[in-house]
């Protein structure tokens, strides 16, 4: 049975925060009576939290003019030639390699407990360069995103670079823009890659025979070329399921736990979140035995958070409200000594089952109140 130090504890809990006991009793005969089992209504938690509360602005979470959160990677020194790393020919085509190096998103930790489907709608890379060339150049980019046995290779053409106007003009910064439209870009992006490989050559060609072509390229020119990944979040989520694994806090560490599964008869969360972000969500919480590979209980919590109501654009036009419970029962509790990990599962979908694309936006919120609903069973001897 319950302790009385914790009785105490709860009974004083309940009384401080205005909360509601569901049952009356005869006090003349509180005395006589061995056992009680009131059920108890505890106000737990309530908040309110936006997502720039979550995530705050940085070098790579970033917010546009109207508060579209876009993710944006960059990379350095992909492309850095002078005329000496040219290679040169009898018909004046002189080509060069990009050195091959990896785009590491730094996400592995979050991909080894993700599984389900996204697609990232409008994904870019922005190749941004200086070049003093004055030949027509162009640009064989190879890229390929993996993720464990996953990959997308980017399929991108060859592309030409804005060359400077000599003599008027010596050098020329500009940039060339690759996405969904001349690439495979967002299948890439959609695996999600842990890594993005890239490798290519630059080719200059002049319409001159090759003893005239140094009048042309002189010793001085130079091609700098960097890469810039932007992925604005505006997307489909089809059960996007994020499990997590912890050591099992509600297992009984010696005989000061005042509590036992035989202390209850049932517990439960009432949880109520009016929900400003387009995504659905729901929870598990599954006792595991990491010994048997087993496991032991399970409570579910569907449509924890409905999703918000879209525009056609993707934009949250309201807040969807929504209720549900968490039931622990005594089963569950008889099963906690009997497993050392707890593993959570949370599943997000985008409104229509993960068919609508949607946008997230930093000024979206989610409001909510939790109580905690608990029939103990009380020994009063």
């Amino acid at each position: 049975m319950i302790k009385r130090s914790f009785l105490l504890i709860l009974i004083i809990i309940v009384l401080s925060i205005n909360s509601c006991i569901k049952g009356t009793y005869n006090m003349d005969m509180l005395l006589k009576q061995a056992q009680l089992s009131p059920t108890l209504a505890i106000s737990a938690v309530k908040g309110d939290v936006s997502f720039i509360d979550m995530v705050k602005a940085s070098d790579t979470v970033t917010f546009d003019q109207n508060k579209l959160v876009i993710l944006v990677f960059k990379k350095d020194s992909v492309v850095d030639l002078k005329l000496s790393d040219f290679s040169k020919g009898t018909v004046i085509y002189k080509t060069a390699t990009i050195t091959p190096g990896n785009f590491d998103l730094n996400i592995h930790d979050v991909l080894s407990h993700i599984t389900g489907d996204i697609l990232f709608s409008n994904p870019s890379i922005k190749f941004n360069y200086t070049n003093s060339f004055p030949d027509s150049v162009k640009i064989s980019l190879i890229a390929s995103g993996t993720r464990v046995n996953k990959s997308e290779n980017l399929n991108v053409a060859p592309f030409s670079l804005a060359v400077p106007n000599i003599p008027v003009q010596q050098q020329v910064t500009s940039s060339f823009i690759i996405d969904k439209t001349n690439s495979n870009l967002q299948n890439l992006i959609s695996l999600p890659p842990e890594v993005i490989s890239y490798s290519g050559t630059v080719t200059l060609r002049t319409s001159v025979k090759s003893g005239k072509a140094d009048n042309f390229v002189i010793a001085s020119n130079q091609l700098l070329g960097s890469l810039e990944l932007e992925i604005p979040l505006e997307l489909k989520v089809n059960n996007l399921q994020y499990t997590d694994t912890v050591d099992n806090f509600l297992k009984s560490k010696g005989d000061d736990n005042p509590v036992n599964p035989e202390d209850f008869q049932f517990l439960r969360i009432n949880f109520f979140a009016k929900n400003g972000f387009p995504l659905g969500a729901s929870l598990k919480m599954s006792l595991f035995n990491s010994s048997d590979s087993t496991i032991k209980s399970t409570v579910t919590a569907d449509g924890i958070l409905d999703p918000a109501p879209v525009d056609s654009n993707g934009k949250a036009t309201g807040v969807a409200e929504s209720s549900t419970t968490i039931e622990f029962t005594k089963e569950f509790f008889g099963q906690i000594n009997k497993a050392d990990k707890i593993i959570f599962w949370f599943t997000l979908n985008s409104p229509g089952s993960g068919s609508q694309e949607v946008k997230i936006y930093s000024d979206y919120r989610i409001n909510f109140n939790a109580a905690l609903v608990v029939k103990p069973v009380i020994n009063l001897n």
